[in-house]
């Protein structure tokens, strides 16, 4: 090899080993993109991102699934899109644009990038201003977190796998039994037994 070439060699090397740290933080830097395991019909992909994130916070998997688990963000996308007034829709959007400017005061960044515990705090921040706000909650116009609160707690209670594997579920109740003693190792009982 002449020394050209190992000059050549050893630059390129050099090039490697200076530019394999810049790379490398520029790597950690990007946060993955969260996939969706839907096409969503009503948000955007960024809207739904932010509606499955927000879920994941208020019902998280333990012992048993998380709202994720169960598809309570696709319930919401459907739930909004198709019943939901126009007013009420654009509260909801409004509500997930609140959301990002709540995390991007808090720390500079949007809701998916945050820590659980910034999340929290968004979310705390979030629930603290709905219970400044006045509106009836049988009419239309409920706070953005109250009706997302609902939204997740509703499409969790009545899914399937929840309502058939996790709570004792009578589909087709026969008489009204007022109040029922629980048995060692039963479950919450759903509907009415005979």
């Amino acid at each position: 090899m002449n020394r050209r070439e190992a000059i050549k060699r050893t630059s390129m090397m050099l090039g490697i080993a200076v530019s394999s740290p810049v790379i490398m933080s520029i790597l950690d830097g990007c946060v993955p993109q969260k996939e969706l395991g839907y096409i969503p019909g009503f948000f955007n992909e960024d809207q739904a991102i932010l509606v499955a994130d927000i879920c994941d916070k208020i019902l998280p998997k333990t012992a048993t699934p998380g709202a994720l688990d169960v598809g309570v963000d696709v319930f919401i996308d459907h739930m909004v899109g198709s019943c939901l007034s126009k007013e009420e829709q654009a509260m909801f959007t409004d509500g997930l644009i609140e959301v990002e400017a709540e995390s991007n005061k808090l720390e500079g960044k949007n809701f998916g990038s945050l820590s659980d515990e910034s999340k929290a705090k968004v979310l705390q921040i979030l629930q603290e201003k709905t219970l400044d706000y006045e509106y009836d909650p049988h009419a239309g116009g409920q706070p953005f977190f109250t009706k997302i609160k609902e939204l997740t707690l509703l499409g969790y209670f009545t899914s399937e796998e929840i309502m058939t594997q996790h709570l004792d579920y009578v589909p087709i109740p026969a008489r009204l039994e007022g109040c029922n003693d629980l048995k060692e190792g039963q479950k919450l009982i759903v509907g009415n037994h005979v």
